[in-house]
């Protein structure tokens, strides 16, 4: 079982720093309501890659769910 650090990691989240304890991107999402749409540096995650996901200093993660509207 791989062991991961419990340091402060400063990230770029829906365009504002915000600095984390925890570098597993599933550990941020339960601040989010589903449903939602990942997307880290640009690209689009899959939510089956969530719990795989490592994040590092400076990434840049966009979390967004959808608004209806018409």
């Amino acid at each position: 079982m791989a062991e991961h650090m419990n340091t402060e990691l400063s990230i770029w989240l829906n365009g504002k720093t915000e600095v984390l304890n925890s570098s597993q991107l599933s550990d941020l999402l339960p601040r989010f309501k589903a449903p939602f749409a990942v997307a880290l540096n640009g690209r689009f995650v899959a939510a089956a890659q969530y719990s795989g996901i490592e994040l590092k200093a400076g990434d840049q993660l966009d979390i967004v769910s959808p608004i209806a509207g018409g």
